[in-house]
């Protein structure tokens, strides 16, 4: 929530890092706004938003913009990513640590990693991204259709904000109560239906938050928490026919 940002700074923030989950972008102009009045850094997590867009402006150029080519991704290189920038000192910078901190072969400026794309998973990743635009136009259709025809009593449809292109990653409901996710998840595997819950656990709870003893296991995110207890993804790929569609309405349909 972008109105809940700026209490949150403190002296010691460096960095602001929205996410543009499930394929719908942040409020990135007002989080933009924020971020050059406080002189902070923004880093664009859009690995999930390939092809998104606010007001005509892609995900990905807002500040620093991070990309996944995972498998399940609009668009995949097989694995990998790719960072985008509009610094040159950004630029210089990634592309050091990414091939063991050289600029010249063998010559090691800092410490860096063995982060280089291959040729090969390169070549898939150009070969796909001419398909990007068709394949976005069909998951937006196929979340139109789910989003007219899904029952409202029984999950909540995502909301897509005026002058945002959402480019539906996932399609992700939150479950209405009294019934839960696990359940539902159940009956729509029963009926045939792949499904799967981004996150189960929210990030503060994560292990590796409480090992490192910052008492972030006692803050309360009460929105993620919520999230993480209603939320579920119901299949949204491009290879999606009118039938699967249809099989999909009636399973939430039925329902107990």
């Amino acid at each position: 929530d972008p109105d809940k940002i700026e209490a949150a700074i403190t002296p010691r923030t460096k960095a602001i890092m929205p996410v543009d989950l499930y394929g719908n972008p942040a409020e990135m102009s007002r989080i933009r706004e924020i971020a050059d009045r406080h002189g902070l850094v923004l880093i664009e997590d859009a690995a999930q938003a390939h092809g998104a867009e606010e007001n005509g402006k892609r995900a990905g150029s807002w500040g620093t913009g991070c990309f996944s080519f995972y498998p399940t991704k609009n668009i995949t290189t097989g694995e990998g990513g790719m960072i985008t920038t509009n610094d040159d000192q950004v630029a210089d910078r990634a592309t050091m640590l990414r091939s063991h901190g050289m600029r010249k072969r063998y010559y090691h400026e800092t410490l860096g990693y063995n982060f280089r794309m291959t040729n090969i998973h390169a070549a898939i990743g150009l070969a796909q991204l001419p398909k990007l635009e068709s394949f976005n136009r069909k998951r937006i259709a196929n979340a139109a259709y789910l989003n007219e025809h899904l029952p409202k009593d029984k999950v909540q449809t995502p909301q897509v904000r005026p002058g945002t292109r959402h480019v539906f990653h996932q399609y992700t409901v939150r479950v209405l109560p009294p019934r839960d996710h696990d359940n539902v998840r159940e009956q729509l595997t029963a009926a045939g239906i792949g499904t799967d819950i981004y996150y189960p656990v929210p990030v503060h709870k994560q292990q590796i938050y409480r090992d490192l003893n910052e008492g972030y296991e006692n803050q309360c995110f009460p929105e993620a928490e919520k999230a993480a207890r209603q939320v579920l993804s119901l299949p949204i790929h491009p290879g999606l026919t009118q039938t699967d569609l249809e099989t999909i309405v009636e399973a939430v349909r039925t329902l107990r």
